[in-house]
């Protein structure tokens, strides 16, 4: 019966998925949340993983603090929508509290994930986030849960965009990973410029939040980026990385969309 019952809810999940906007927003109270899919994986109160997007275990510490999820394809879209921000709750009884948390997408779930139009496959900790007080274990012991969500812009307090050099980076080769986009969340186009150049080169989205481009020895830093976001608005961080950078080491910089 368990089994009928969760296939009767994804079926709805499918269905649903493929409703005109107005008729999500009557079937959701019109605030916006979309119906979905919830998982988690990992531990129970573990942080999740950050490595389908190159973050690694940066989403252990702040300001990911393991409030993360790994998306399907529809919610990955192929590494760009690494950095994207979501509030997610879920209503079912006695549970979940109702209440939204906001959780980062910084992996992918394949596979099964993509049985149903959209799901949110998330940490061990931010699935017990969505519980009702006492019942985190309890929440996650069900495994799944229909869940609803709706896009939301990042905020990441004092945490400004970092720049994690990948750890094989070389003289021919540069690559870095771009985190805590706040506002957007994500960036459409990235360029890099050497030492006192006003010249930038394209970048290339190597995978996940990765960019990267092929130099030479003559170009070096320190490094300024001019990043674009999916709305076109262009920032430029400054000789944010150094000429002395190590590979594998975060550099911040000051500017943001916000």
């Amino acid at each position: 019966m368990f089994v009928f019952l969760t296939l009767v809810s994804s079926l709805f999940i499918s269905h649903s998925s493929c409703l005109s906007p107005k008729l999500l927003a009557n079937t959701n109270g019109g605030d916006g949340f979309l119906p979905a899919l919830g998982t988690w994986y990992g531990d129970p109160r573990g942080a999740g993983s950050g490595g389908a997007c190159g973050w690694a275990d940066d989403v252990k510490s702040p300001p990911f603090s393991a409030m993360i999820a790994a998306g399907n394809a529809k919610i990955y879209l192929h590494g760009k929508g690494c950095g994207d921000c979501y509030q997610i709750k879920c209503n079912r009884r006695p549970y979940c509290s109702g209440n939204p948390i906001t959780v980062t997408i910084t992996d992918e779930c394949p596979g099964a994930c993509n049985d149903v139009p959209f799901h949110f496959d998330l940490s061990g900790t931010a699935f017990g986030a969505m519980s009702s007080p006492g019942q985190a274990d309890n929440l996650r012991n069900l495994g799944q849960v229909d869940i609803q969500y709706r896009r939301v812009p990042c905020n990441y307090g004092n945490t400004k965009i970092a720049f994690k050099i990948d750890a094989k980076t070389n003289p021919n080769w540069f690559a870095t990973a771009i985190e805590f986009v706040d506002g957007v969340g994500e960036v459409q186009v990235v360029k890099i410029a050497q030492a006192g150049s006003k010249t930038f080169v394209p970048m290339y989205n190597s995978w996940g939040a990765v960019w990267a481009a092929n130099i030479n020895p003559p170009f070096r830093g320190p490094y300024s980026f001019l990043l674009t976001s999916p709305k076109n608005k262009t920032i430029v961080a400054y000789e944010v990385v150094p000429s002395n950078f190590v590979p594998g080491q975060t550099y911040y910089s000051h500017v943001n969309f916000n």
